[in-house]
């Protein structure tokens, strides 16, 4: 199949990384595949490191763009796309007026939404859409919940993932704990993504704080990383964690590090992991530090408790709740045995639900279901046309 993955957004994050992610698969795979991106190098930087080809077109509009429309339909026609795959809801109707009648569009939604889509422009564009792939169960409710999308035309894929690639054994703990100049007896507990407030590096921080007055021989084995500081991320936020930070009586055991393409050397040093985010749609990070084997931490809200099994794959916690993180860390500080079995369990729950050779397969049989769907409402609309009621 000839396929476009399209997302306009400029931002560096968990969203426009998974649709490249999913493109280089597909190419993988033998389909063709080109990516369409806005003025952003970082992206761009990203696409060529996948082997895919990028066109750059940067709309000035959110909805019905038609220069940028003509520009990708000029495109589309050249690379002969069958089908394009769109990163973000806002997105679909410029690229649906590129699209024609004739190549299918199908939405891969990694985001969650509870807000209602059914006024008359969702409608049409909802209508027109040939298929939707979702990452969590929660986003296919969503999806027929508030959109006039059909069951058939919606599938559920999580992300694969690569655990040969995501492995414990490739790379040793003491090369990882040398590289964040970690004693090898610290007790070592950390937290990756963006820095930004619905991440909650915030509530992180307190918990730690909180950990330590609860368990006061923690604060001499506790060290913390904080991954993934962007230069773009929110100045202010970004002081204020500083600030928290250096407020904390072991502030020179809690470090910040910027964002890397491979974090397989800062899960590797962890005895635990933490996702703090107010509300995930699925949280890739979580599935990474569980098929590295540390021990998870997740909050109870959005697609997280369809990845953790409280007590058996990793704890949940409530969100926005600092109280929650420091417990669940003296927990398992004191709790070597639920560490490692929690560890083990996370481990073995990637390698079973998100093999990345099934989860393909999924994602190709979605598509050509899309595109068949397609290809008979063409020939449909062909045949009105050439046959017009009296």
């Amino acid at each position: 199949m000839r396929i476009a993955t399209l997302c306009f957004s400029k931002t560096v994050g968990g969203m426009e990384l998974g649709l490249l992610r999913r493109g280089a698969d597909l190419r993988s795979h033998g389909h063709h595949v080109i990516a369409i991106l806005p003025d952003a190098p970082e992206l761009v930087r990203h696409a060529d490191e996948h082997g895919i080809g990028a066109d750059i077109i940067t709309p000035t509009l959110p909805y019905l763009d038609l220069p940028a429309a003509r520009k990708l339909s000029t495109v589309l026609a050249r690379e002969e796309i069958e089908l394009i795959l769109v990163g973000r809801t806002r997105d679909l109707s410029t690229a649906m007026l590129a699209a024609g009648r004739d190549i299918a569009v199908v939405l891969y939604q990694q985001m969650q939404s509870g807000i209602d889509k059914r006024d008359w422009f969702h409608n049409k564009v909802f209508k027109r859409l040939d298929g939707c792939i979702t990452i969590t169960e929660r986003g296919r409710t969503e999806m027929l919940e508030h959109t006039v999308m059909t069951e058939e035309r919606i599938d559920v894929v999580p992300p694969g993932i690569d655990t040969a690639h995501w492995c414990p054994a490739a790379v040793p703990r003491e090369q990882a704990r040398a590289c964040f100049e970690l004693p090898e007896d610290a007790f070592t507990v950390g937290i990756i993504g963006g820095f930004n407030p619905g991440k909650g590096q915030r509530e992180f921080l307190e918990g730690l704080r909180l950990a330590v007055a609860m368990e006061p021989k923690l604060a001499i084995r506790l060290h913390a990383l904080l991954v993934g500081e962007r230069a773009d991320d929110a100045g202010e936020y970004v002081r204020e964690l500083r600030q928290l930070r250096d407020a904390l009586p072991f502030a020179r055991r809690v470090q910040f590090h910027p964002f890397r393409d491979d974090p397989r050397e800062a899960f590797r040093a962890l005895d635990a992991f933490v996702l703090a985010s107010h509300s995930e749609t699925f949280g890739m990070v979580l599935q990474e530090a569980m098929a590295m084997e540390v021990a998870t931490v997740g909050t109870d809200s959005g697609g997280v408790p369809e990845i953790i099994v409280h007590e058996r794959t990793g704890l949940l916690v409530p969100p926005k709740n600092p109280g929650a993180i420091a417990r669940a860390l003296v927990r398992l500080h004191h709790d070597a045995g639920l560490r490692n079995a929690l560890a083990m369990a996370g481990r073995r729950f990637v390698m079973q639900a998100y093999d990345i050779m099934q989860q393909h397969a999924r994602v190709e049989s979605a598509l050509a279901a899309a595109y068949d769907r397609r290809c008979r409402m063409a020939a449909r609309t062909a045949g009105n046309a050439d046959h017009p009621t009296a």
